[in-house]
């Protein structure tokens, strides 16, 4: 109890230079807990937006579907997909949305205008619960339910086309059966993905319209995307889904970070990120107080000589020094956190609007929100302080040992504190 209370005591004897280390402290924090939350929130916008898109949490393709993409590799091989069965066997997996897809190369063309494009087979209805790619409407409106000679046209190649709501396209492509697939749609809808390849290149139009087109069965598809709670969860879900064979004949499940390598690469980059930057502020923060108690030991010379020779055992002295920075510290800290709930409030409602500056961003073949939203998780809290809280009282070990190490009889002789 009495190193407590001395402690305490030494803390105020010198109020302004402690406070100043508190503040130093609070800043700290402060500066790491704000840090941090915009790369949590960046790392959260990133995953969202990567697999929020079009590639869903994990896909599924006939074992040689990828990278070549041929019209012949659809799912299931020669054995129809049972559609519907298997979305129960995928929601006991833990996936809520699984939705079919057909892809096609086809020439596309409206009055003297003609222009290569990738046709896209969706079902309207889930794609709307697993990808955002519907959401970029920007005029007229979208597919319907059910099959009707409907096409979505991406921003860009409307442009190539000089088409618009209303306009009629002519397609043409190989079929699967080998024969030229053909047929008239109509453009009822524009919409804008953000992503300059896709919106120069995209058609988009219902998966049955698609398979009529292409020759292929109601039942083939090239590709299944699946979505679940959470997207970290996805590789061991699409390996259990490869494990238990619960996948069509020929068939194999992936998830989005050996889709995306780059993606999983770059979000791996944000741990070491995170504990680099800790360190670093941690480290300065701690020759702040370092410095401090420093002088705190030299200014109590004499002090620490009389306490010695009337028999103060050495490791009451390091008690009573790490006590004092100890105080010290934790008020920093409770300051710091107080001024981040301040800050986080507005900033984890309402984030920064950078699109006065940036405009539409991409990254990683990633459409970016120039709004950039915090993300307030306690262990960006916690973590740091913790950190500052353990180089502060090692940083207090130097003097607290030098301290030990006087002579009582020269300690004496110093000169007495004013």
């Amino acid at each position: 109890m009495l190193s407590w209370r001395l402690g305490w005591r030494n803390l105020w004897r010198r109020p302004r230079r402690s406070l100043i280390n508190m503040a130093g402290v609070a800043t700290a924090l402060l500066f790491l807990v704000l840090l941090l939350s915009m790369t949590e929130g960046l790392r959260e916008q990133l995953l969202e937006n990567g697999t929020g898109l079009l590639m869903g949490h994990v896909q599924i393709h006939h074992v040689d579907y990828l990278p070549d993409r041929s019209l012949y590799d659809t799912i299931g091989g020669e054995e129809a997909l049972d559609l519907d069965q298997f979305r129960t066997i995928a929601r006991g997996h833990g996936f809520e949305v699984v939705t079919p897809r057909v892809y096609g190369f086809a020439l596309l063309s409206t009055g003297d205008r003609s222009v290569g494009g990738e046709f896209l087979g969706i079902d309207p209805v889930e794609e709307v619960r697993l990808s955002t790619l519907l959401k970029g409407l920007v005029e007229g409106r979208l597919l319907g339910p059910s099959a009707a000679r409907e096409l979505l046209l991406t921003s860009g190649l409307a442009r190539e086309l000089k088409a618009s709501v209303g306009s009629e396209i002519a397609a043409v492509t190989q079929a699967a059966d080998g024969s030229m697939g053909n047929e008239l749609y109509r453009v009822v809808g524009i919409i804008r993905t953000g992503l300059a390849l896709l919106d120069r290149s995209l058609a988009v139009l219902h998966v049955s319209d698609l398979q009529e087109l292409l020759a292929l069965t109601n039942t083939e598809f090239h590709e299944l995307a699946l979505k679940s709670d959470d997207p970290l969860a996805a590789p061991g879900l699409a390996v259990r889904l490869n494990r238990d064979q619960s996948l069509p004949a020929d068939s194999e499940a992936r998830d989005w970070g050996q889709l995306a390598p780059q993606l999983r690469d770059y979000l791996a980059l944000f741990d070491s990120f995170y504990g680099f930057i800790v360190g670093f502020v941690a480290l300065f923060a701690a020759l702040g107080v370092l410095n401090t108690m420093m002088m705190a030991v030299f200014e109590r010379t004499r002090e620490v000589g009389v306490v010695s020779a009337l028999g103060m055992p050495p490791s009451r002295v390091i008690t009573t020094l790490l006590i004092e920075a100890l105080f010290m510290t934790l008020m920093g800290l409770v300051l710091g956190l107080v001024l981040s709930l301040a800050l986080m409030k507005p900033l984890t409602s309402h984030g920064v609007d950078l699109s006065r500056w940036t405009g539409e961003l991409s990254m990683l073949n990633t459409r970016m929100d120039p709004v950039l939203r915090f993300k307030w998780v306690w262990h960006d809290v916690l973590w740091p302080a913790a950190s500052l809280l353990a180089a502060n009282l090692l940083a207090t070990l130097i003097p607290a040992f030098n301290a030990t190490r006087m002579d009582p009889v020269e300690a004496l002789a110093a000169p007495v504190e004013t």
